[in-house]
């Protein structure tokens, strides 16, 4: 596992799957992270640079969470959202 800054914020990206937020943040908090840090994403507003994106994956039937680092940002993102403009630097992925 990539070394994580636990005084960072780390949003859970569950896509509308809500019962899958406690599953990833136990396996956050397995990983020795801070608890207090760990959010559900909101779809109005990305993270910040340096800050930590858990992530479910595929969206629909999710089978594993993919951890990855926010190191940029890109004005004409795809998808829904303000997630949609974020560059990610993939950290781990863990089985859900």
């Amino acid at each position: 596992m990539a070394a994580i800054n636990n005084d960072k914020k780390i949003y859970v990206i569950v896509h509308g799957d809500r019962q899958n937020y406690d599953k990833v943040k136990s396996i956050l908090l397995e990983k020795k992270l801070n608890e207090e840090k760990i959010s559900m994403a909101s779809l109005e507003k990305a993270g910040e640079i340096g800050e930590y994106v858990a992530m479910t994956w595929p969206p629909m039937a999710a089978r594993e969470v993919i951890v990855s680092e926010i190191v940029g940002t890109n004005a004409e993102g795809q998808g829904l959202g303000a997630w949609s403009t974020i560059e990610q630097k993939e950290l781990f992925r863990h089985p859900l």
